[in-house]
């Protein structure tokens, strides 16, 4: 059974956390057992970021932190697609993006929050993820796509630099440096064939079972030991720094030994 609700950070937010088109709240969190359904609540713009919703996502994956109760996140958005990226129709309006010539500053910041929040970070992308809503895909940790999703990097078609939003860190890790440079550089979109076929998506499902089959992949990785994830996910993004294999042999098996020590771990006699 669902339960909606809103975090204290979320209802400190200017208006009230809420779209004032639709008196709707601007980002819904409700929850399925461990797991939070987190849902990009602004349909009629195709979930573009404003201000109060790039303050509410950073606030909520910011509370996941210390949150032990919480397993697995699922991110989507509400509507025709998963996130267009910054609302550049609300420019010079109160609730309009303030990054941009001062910084990224909340958008990164909620970039790396969800990196480091303990949770495995699931992606359900339907329609377009682009510009800022494509980096919120590629900062999960598991990217499903609907057989409507297209990834566009924007950026360069509204005369930025390609390299935003740590896109270019991310991608050129995901599909390789000529393909994610050639994407980047023309700022051509990829359909939810190309991307599995480039190993940005791992699945390609309709779109009407898209929802269903990330709650199944959620619960099944809800099947592994406490903390399990936690050290998982933290070991993977340190893999990715990491220049040496000796050093990454070292770091995984400090995280075996905390899970061995937490006497989770099962060994079979037979």
């Amino acid at each position: 059974m669902k339960t909606v609700y809103r975090s204290r950070a979320l209802m400190r937010m200017i208006p009230g956390g809420q779209d004032l088109m639709s008196n709707e709240p601007i980002l819904k969190v409700s929850r399925i057992g461990a797991v939070d359904d987190l849902v990009l609540n602004r349909p009629g713009l195709l979930n573009a970021i404003n201000q109060p919703l790039a303050e509410s996502l950073l606030a909520y994956f910011e509370s996941k932190r210390r949150d032990d109760a919480t397993r697995v996140i699922i991110l989507r958005g509400a509507g025709r697609g998963f996130c267009s990226g910054a609302d550049l129709k609300a420019i010079g309006e109160h609730d309009a993006l303030k990054d941009g010539p001062h910084g990224d500053w909340v958008l990164r910041d909620t970039l790396k929050a969800m990196r480091e929040c303990p949770q495995p970070i699931i992606a359900l992308v339907h329609g377009a993820a682009a510009g800022g809503g494509f980096a919120l895909a590629l900062a999960a940790d598991v990217i499903l796509a609907g057989e409507s999703a297209t990834f566009h990097p924007a950026f360069i078609k509204i005369g930025l630099s390609a390299s935003e939003l740590g896109v270019s860190w991310r991608l050129q890790r995901t599909i390789g440096i000529s393909r994610a440079r050639e994407m980047l550089l023309t700022g051509r979109a990829l359909n939810a064939a190309a991307a599995l076929s480039a190993g940005l998506v791992s699945h390609v499902v309709p779109d009407a079972d898209l929802f269903a089959y990330g709650v199944d992949l959620a619960n099944e990785m809800q099947e592994a030991a406490p903390d399990a994830l936690r050290i998982s996910k933290r070991s993977f993004d340190a893999s990715l720094e990491i220049n040496a294999y000796n050093v990454a042999l070292e770091f995984e098996e400090r995280g075996q030994m905390l899970m061995v020590r937490a006497g989770n771990v099962t060994f079979r006699k037979d």
